[in-house]
């Protein structure tokens, strides 16, 4: 691992692995007398990579493995690379003379800070962008209509780039193969009369729903409102409220709750 698993990147980049074990094969496909080794930390061939990995080893590939506080050092010795490794399964130090080193290199999301606040979709501590479920929306964002796909999401594969990718698509095509789109509705909405215009709403709403319109009060695209509420607690004027959540009905909820409390003589 070059670049990851490391304090400054924790996270392991799944193809290192499998493209190092993969081009080993190629190798020995044009040349099998040829010397290979794969210096490792641990060898992450997860599913049906697991087999590549197992050919490898029966065409002649040698693999060692390494501990983190004992990495591989480099250096060059008149003109010729030294490769010096420490092999814990023969509790030796070992000298290679390889013509050429490959690193198995770290995926590194972009710099994706800015789109993220554009679009305000979540990231990872990594920075990759976080998906709303890992199991029941694997490639939705919090806010409907937005799909997360391919390496923006994680590192993976090019094949599970691409079923991701379908995976967004079809999800896409939901949405756009209907003319009309039936929303829920528990959803914010705003009195004008009240509104000051303050835009505490438009910087608290984590889905960027509510903007100030031309007439100079907010509002709120009911599409697009998840109804979590953020922008009714928040507004200093009281002046939005959530469907079906209005304080009316929670006061009035709430003195049913304790009518009978309060007619024992309790409170």
């Amino acid at each position: 691992c070059v670049g990851s698993r490391t304090e400054e990147r924790p996270y392991c980049s799944r193809v290192c692995c499998s493209q190092a074990i993969k081009n080993s094969l190629k190798l020995k496909e044009l040349n099998p007398d040829m010397n290979i080794y794969i210096l490792y930390r641990d060898i992450r061939s997860y599913g049906l990579m697991e087999e590549y990995y197992t050919l490898a080893r029966k065409k002649g590939v040698k693999f060692i493995r390494y501990d983190i506080n004992s990495k591989p050092g480099v250096t060059v010795e008149d003109g010729t690379l030294k490769v010096d490794i420490k092999d814990p399964a023969l509790g030796e130090d070992l000298s290679l003379s390889p013509d050429l080193i490959v690193l198995s290199s770290a995926i590194i999301p972009k710099e994706n800070d800015e789109l993220a606040t554009l679009l305000k979709v979540p990231r990872t501590q990594e920075g990759f962008f976080l998906e709303a479920h890992m199991k029941l929306r694997p490639v939705d964002f919090g806010t409907d209509g937005m799909y997360v796909c391919g390496l923006a999401h994680s590192p993976k594969l090019i094949s599970e780039c691409i079923s991701q990718a379908y995976a967004a698509s079809a999800r896409a095509s939901t949405i756009l193969s209907q003319e009309r789109i039936h929303v829920g509705g528990v959803v914010a909405t705003v009195n004008s009369d009240l509104c000051a215009a303050c835009l505490t709403c438009v910087r608290v709403c984590p889905y960027d729903v509510p903007v100030i319109n031309e007439e100079g009060f907010a509002e709120i695209n009911m599409a697009k409102c998840q109804g979590c509420g953020s922008c009714a607690s928040e507004c200093p004027a009281k002046a939005i409220d959530l469907q079906h959540f209005r304080d009316e009905q929670i006061l009035a909820k709430c003195n049913a709750l304790l009518e009978g409390v309060l007619l024992e003589g309790v409170l």
